[in-house]
């Protein structure tokens, strides 16, 4: 799949983890957007967003730019991403 990437996003919140093919062409913005309204549905709605969640790199902690497009960005195919 060249137009989409493997991540895993962790969820602490709910302890809990999501495997996820992202698309390489959205903002980061965007793409978070989606990944909170699956990590959503899929937690029964345990999962709320307030509005002030962020995606970091779970590896190194660094917060991830929501203004990049997801192809320019770290997150490669593997990365592990935090949802806090």
């Amino acid at each position: 799949m060249k137009n989409k990437v493997y991540v895993v996003v962790s969820v602490p919140m709910i302890d809990q983890e999501f495997d996820m093919y992202l698309p390489v062409v959205k903002k980061v913005g965007a793409i978070k957007k989606l990944i909170i309204r699956i990590v959503e549905e899929e937690s029964d709605f345990n999962f709320v967003d307030d509005g002030c969640k962020n995606l970091y790199d779970k590896e190194t902690g660094n917060k991830i730019d929501d203004n990049e497009f997801l192809k320019y960005s770290k997150i490669k195919n593997g990365t592990r991403l935090l949802l806090y």
